[in-house]
């Protein structure tokens, strides 16, 4: 598992890097570039320090965790760019930033329950970060559809997998939690297992650059900028008219 781990890491870079994609997706590069970094000096570390590994792999995963969100903001802004009227609305409704506020409530709440109950910080984060993410990411693509805004392969290759992940690691976190030690043998399966499999997704999804469609997020605009565009047509049509049926 870490040999195929490093192998679809190593090769994800490569295809961005060929791709022209690292500048195009900075966020997601940079936390692919983090996810490489840390599992090589875990390694370092697991050669020539086993005694303080735990406390480098709990620590680096906090980062990690806390980095997790550079997705969802890359999806985002892929998804709704800044120059879009579809940007203007959705933040202008404030849909997203009302959902954001009730997940990372719910998480808050989530974790400080649980971690009164077994006193495992990192477990706690895990789950509660892992929930917020996965409700964000659920919330963008939803969004999206509701707009009738297509998602590229790149996009939503990206969000799907991450999605996916955040999801199962919620969920197996929360078991682990429940059952402790008895689930520990399967947790040290699932867990690098489902971050393999969204780092072959992510490989799939960024083999060929294939953004969000230009054209959909041009096309989409409010009411107004229609009627501005409809009343400037308007006045070329007339001023045609008149210059034909007065020369």
């Amino acid at each position: 598992m870490v040999y195929s781990g490093a192998a679809l890491e190593a090769l994800l870079i490569w295809r961005l890097a060929k791709g022209g994609m690292i500048q195009r997706y900075c966020y997601f590069f940079i936390y692919v570039g983090y996810v490489v970094i840390q599992n090589i000096a875990l390694l370092a570390v697991l050669q020539w320090d086993r005694v303080d590994y735990p406390a480098w792999y709990w620590g680096s995963g906090a980062v990690h965790m806390f980095l997790r969100f550079l997705l969802v903001w890359e999806v985002f802004r892929q998804t709704f760019p800044k120059a879009s009227p579809l940007h203007r609305m959705v933040s202008r409704q404030a849909t997203l930033g009302t959902i954001a506020l009730i997940s990372v409530s719910t998480g808050m709440l989530w974790a400080i329950e649980t971690y009164s109950k077994s006193h495992s910080v990192n477990l706690a984060m895990e789950r509660s970060f892992g929930f917020v993410q996965a409700v964000l990411i659920l919330a963008i693509l939803t969004l999206a559809r509701y707009y009738h805004l297509p998602v590229g392969r790149n996009v939503w290759g990206i969000a799907v997998a991450f999605g996916l992940y955040s999801s199962l690691s919620t969920a197996v976190s929360a078991i682990m939690d429940l059952m402790r030690s008895s689930f520990f043998p399967y947790w040290y399966f699932l867990s690098p297992f489902s971050f393999v499999a969204m780092l072959a997704m992510w490989t799939w999804a960024v083999w060929t650059y294939a953004p969000n469609p230009i054209a959909a997020a041009t096309e989409i605009a409010d009411p107004a900028g229609y009627a501005g565009r409809w009343a400037d047509n308007w006045g070329r049509a007339v001023s045609t008219t008149r210059k034909v049926l007065h020369p």
